[in-house]
């Protein structure tokens, strides 16, 4: 009975112990399971506001971009308009106003340069912070827009490059070269109002020329402003993913 009382505590003991051993093990396993877990948790969160912080970047380039492509948008139309105005009147050149000749013969001559900028956007992909943004079609809409953007800056650069290739064929003209050597001579000599019959005597000029013509014929008919103003909407629509997105 002594030996049976004896082993019963001694079993339990073991069995104690063993029983306390096992607790503290699965309070370890999770206090390491909970740091884990709240490492993880802390540092996706820091993650996200990377990203959020660099989506607002992206946010306030894409507004800039989108105040230089409208301005592009509005420079070609009002360049078009103009020509096609010009062109109606090559045969009624009496009958176009001063201050038409003065606001629309310069836009034919003129150079317009726009710049766009990526650094939020290459940022953002040079981090890889573009990979952890949750929304997957965001992120891919911003590549879009971006791709989108530099699309309609080509499309300028061809625009602008068929211009200034009708300009330089015009100047190149002999008459073209005697009219501006003259004109040079005669600024020297006279009044601001002299300013007025320069423009008439330069559309004399441009719609007794072939170069002239061209120029005022072909402009209209390079391409339609409408992909500029087109990536102006998708710039407003990103925009606004962004904000419901973020804020």
């Amino acid at each position: 009975m002594k030996i049976k009382l004896k082993e019963k505590i001694k079993r339990i003991s073991v069995e104690y112990k063993f029983g306390d051993f096992f607790r503290n093990f699965i309070a370890v396993i999770l206090g390491i399971v909970i740091t884990f877990a709240g490492s993880d948790y802390i540092s996706e969160r820091n993650t996200q506001k990377e990203v959020e912080k660099s989506l607002m970047l992206v946010k306030s380039e894409l507004m800039l971009n989108r105040k230089e492509m409208k301005s592009m948008g509005e420079t070609v139309s009002f360049e078009q308009n103009a020509a096609r105005y010009l062109f109606q009147y090559k045969n009624r050149i009496n009958e176009i106003s001063p201050d038409s000749a003065r606001m629309y013969t310069p836009t034919l001559f003129q150079w317009n340069k726009f710049e766009f900028i990526s650094d939020a956007m290459e940022m953002l992909k040079s981090s890889a912070l573009i990979q952890k943004i949750k929304n997957k079609e965001l992120s891919l809409q911003i590549i879009k827009v971006y791709g989108t953007i530099k699309s309609a800056e080509n499309i300028f650069d061809i625009y602008m490059n068929y211009k200034t290739q009708s300009q330089d064929k015009f100047n190149a003209n002999p008459k073209v070269r005697a009219f501006i050597y003259q004109l040079t001579r005669k600024r020297e000599k006279t009044d601001d109002r002299f300013e007025d019959n320069y423009m008439m005597e330069e559309l004399k000029l441009l719609y007794s020329q072939p170069e002239g013509l061209q120029l005022i014929h072909s402009l209209p008919n390079i391409h339609n402003p409408r992909a500029y103003f087109h990536c102006v909407e998708e710039i407003d629509k990103t925009i606004a993913a962004i904000e419901k997105e973020y804020e």
